[in-house]
C-alpha cells in the first residue's frame, strides 16, 4: 500500500494539480501586504524530487504569482529557518535544531485532525479562523 500512495504523489503532476486550501491563497496575498509582517512559504522536497520541486515552484507561479515565488524556501530541515511563525500541517517538526526560532502552529488537516495539543501549542482550523490573531499575539510577546 505505501508503495501504491508513493506512486500517486511521485507521479509527474501531483503537485502542480492540487488544489489552494480555501482561503490560503486570500490570506497570504493579505499578510504579505501588513506591516511588520515578512511571508515565505518554507516546503520540504520528497526524496524522491523528480518532479516536486519544479512543480511546486511552478504551482506557487501559477497560484500566487512571480512574487511569492521568490519566496520560497525549499528545505528538508524546517527547523533551521529562522521565523516568528511555522504554519504547518504536520504535527511533529524535528531536525537539526532542537528549539526552534518559531512557533509551529498546526493547521488542520484530515491527516491530523486526531492529534490533541498540549498547551502553549496553537492550532489553526482553516484560512477562515482567525490567523490574524495568532500573528498579533505574537507581536506582542
Amino acid at each position: 500500500l505505501q508503495a501504491k500512495v508513493a506512486s500517486v504523489y511521485e507521479s509527474p503532476g501531483f503537485f502542480l494539480g492540487l488544489d489552494p486550501i480555501p482561503g490560503a491563497l486570500e490570506a497570504m496575498r493579505e499578510m504579505i501586504h501588513m506591516q511588520d509582517t515578512e511571508v515565505f512559504i518554507c516546503t520540504s522536497p520528497l526524496r524522491k524530487y523528480e518532479h516536486c520541486i519544479v512543480e511546486k515552484y511552478k504551482w506557487v507561479e501559477k497560484h500566487l504569482g512571480p512574487e511569492f515565488v521568490e519566496r520560497i524556501i525549499l528545505t528538508r530541515d524546517k527547523t533551521v529557518v529562522s521565523a516568528d511563525l511555522l504554519f504547518d500541517d504536520k504535527d511533529t517538526i524535528r531536525g537539526a535544531e532542537l528549539n526552534p526560532s518559531w512557533e509551529h502552529v498546526l493547521f488542520t488537516c484530515c491527516h491530523n485532525r486526531h492529534v490533541q495539543l498540549q498547551a502553549p501549542r496553537r492550532r489553526l482550523l482553516s484560512w477562515a479562523d482567525d490567523w490574524k490573531a495568532i500573528l498579533e499575539s505574537k507581536r506582542r510577546q
